[in-house]
C-alpha cells in the first residue's frame, strides 16, 4: 500500500536542542493536497537533531525487528519504502519470520545488512542501497559510535536516526512509534497506538501503586540459550517488573543495563517468581553441538509444548529445582522479543497479572494479545506468548 506526504515544514524552535530523546518537528501541512515533496526535522534518541530535505522513499532498518513498529504503522505492507533490513529479524525470531513470509514472500527479497552490534556491516553495502535515512535502535548507535562506524557514516552523507524499544522502554517506547511515525508519514497512526499503549500502562501504574509487598523476581534472560543466568538491571524486562509492582532480583547485582547473575546469586535470592524469556529457538546448539534447553514461546507454538518447555528449564540448572519459585508454581515464561517491541506494554500487563491476580481479574491478557495483534500486526496472533510451569 502506497501512502502520500502530506507537504511539511518542519519549524524547529530555538529551544529545541534542550528536548533530548522526544520528537520535536512541528508541521504545517498543505491543505491543496499532498506531496512527496517535503522538509522533515527531529530530534532522535540519542538527543540528535535530524533533518531531511524530502519525506524519506527509501529507509533502511537496521535493527530487522522495526518490523514490529512498521507494521502497527501499515498492516498490509510493513516494508513498504523498506530498502533493506538487519540480520537479526531471520535469525533471531524465526517464529514471526515465518509467519510474515507467508503473508509478505518479498520479505525475502530484502537485502540483509548483517548486525550493527556484530560489527559485520560496512558503509560500502550500505551506500550501496541508497537510503534515504537509515533506522538504528540505541545499542546499535552506541556499538557503532565505538566502533567508530557512525563516523564512517557520516563521512559519507549517510543519515540515520536513533530509536529505543529495549533499554528504557517505559521512557521511550511512544517517544520511538512518534519518530516512525514521522518517518513514514503516519503520524495519526503513532498517535493512535501510543494512546492505547499509555491506557494499559497507565492502569497498570495505578494498581502498581496498591501493591504492599512486592514480590523478589528474577528475570532469566534467554534461559537454557545463554550461560546462566542473564538478566537486566532496571531495565528492558526488568523494568517492566519493577514498574509492574515486583523488585527486580539483578538491581544492584548486575552493574550495567545488562549482563549476568551467577546461579549461586540466583539460589541465594530464592525470588517468590522467576520470568524466563523464550522464543523459537530448536535449531539454537550449545558448545558440543546438542540441542539446548528453552522456554519455547511464541507464534505457532502450542500451550502444552510451552508448559512442558517451561518446566523442564530448572532440571538444566543444578539447585534451581529448588527455589521457591519453581516449587509453587511461579516459574513463567514469556516471548523474549517483548524486550525490543512496541508491543512491550502487554508484556507489563501480564507481568502485573502475575504479581497480583487479583487485581487483574477483569484482565485477560491473551485475549488483549490477540485484539492488539488483529488490529496493530501484519500477522495473525496464533501462539503461547506467556506460560506457566
Amino acid at each position: 500500500m502506497a501512502y502520500r506526504f502530506p507537504k511539511v515544514m518542519a519549524v524547529v524552535a530555538a529551544s529545541a536542542t534542550a528536548l533530548v530523546g522526544c520528537s520535536t518537528a512541528e508541521e504545517t501541512t498543505n491543505n491543496g493536497g499532498g506531496s512527496d515533496d517535503a522538509a522533515l526535522s527531529f530530534t532522535d534518541l540519542a538527543g540528535r537533531d535530524v533533518e531531511l530535505d524530502k519525506a524519506p522513499e527509501r529507509v533502511l532498518l537496521g535493527e530487522g525487528r522495526s518490523i514490529f513498529a512498521t507494521g502497527i504503522l501499515n498492516t498490509e505492507d510493513p516494508l513498504d519504502k523498506v530498502v533493506g533490513i538487519g540480520s537479526d529479524l531471520k535469525k533471531n525470531v524465526p517464529d514471526y519470520y515465518n509467519v510474515l513470509e507467508e503473508k509478505l514472500p518479498k520479505v525475502n527479497e530484502l537485502p540483509e545488512i548483517g548486525g550493527f552490534t556484530k560489527g559485520d556491516v560496512t558503509v560500502e553495502n550500505l551506500v550501496s542501497l541508497d537510503p534515504d535515512l537509515i533506522v538504528l535502535s540505541k545499542d546499535q548507535y552506541d556499538a557503532s559510535q565505538e566502533a567508530g562506524l557512525t563516523e564512517k557514516m557520516d563521512q559519507a552523507g549517510l543519515k540515520y536516526a536513533v530509536t529505543d524499544f529495549r533499554a528504557k522502554p517505559l521512557e521511550n517506547t511512544t517517544k520511538s512509534m512518534e519518530i516512525f511515525g514521522e518517518i513514514f508519514g503516519k503520524e495519526e497512526r503513532a498517535e493512535e497506538f501510543n494512546k492505547e499503549w499509555q491506557k494499559t500502562v497507565d492502569l497498570v501504574k495505578e494498581r502498581a501503586d496498591k501493591v504492599k509487598d512486592k514480590p523478589k523476581t528474577f528475570v532469566w534472560r534467554a534461559a537454557g540459550v545463554m550461560d546462566c543466568c542473564g538478566s537486566w538491571n532496571n531495565s528492558n524486562i526488568a523494568q517492566l517488573v519493577n514498574e509492574a509492582g515486583g523488585e527486580n532480583v539483578a538491581d544492584g547485582i548486575i552493574p550495567g543495563e545488562v549482563g549476568a547473575v551467577t546461579p549461586e546469586k540466583v539460589l541465594e535470592a530464592d525470588p517468590d517468581m522467576v520470568i524466563a524469556t523464550g522464543g523459537d529457538w530448536s535449531e539454537k546448539k550449545d558448545d558440543e553441538g546438542n540441542p539446548v534447553g528453552y522456554a519455547a514461546v511464541g507464534y505457532g507454538i502450542g500451550e502444552d509444548e510451552a508448559e512442558a518447555s517451561i518446566a523442564k528449564l530448572p532440571s538444566n540448572q543444578p539447585g534451581f529445582e529448588n527455589l521457591r519459585a519453581v516449587k509453587e508454581h511461579k516459574l513463567h515464561g514469556m516471548w523474549h522479543q517483548f524486550y525490543n517491541s512496541p508491543f512491550n506494554y502487554l508484556a507489563l500487563l501480564q507481568i502485573a497479572k502475575w504479581i497480583n491476580p487479583e487485581a487483574y481479574e477483569d484482565m485477560d491478557v491473551d485475549k488483549e494479545w490477540m485484539q492488539a495483534q488483529e488490529k496493530y500486526s501484519p500477522v495473525a496472533g496464533e501462539g503461547t506468548f506467556f506460560s506457566t510451569n
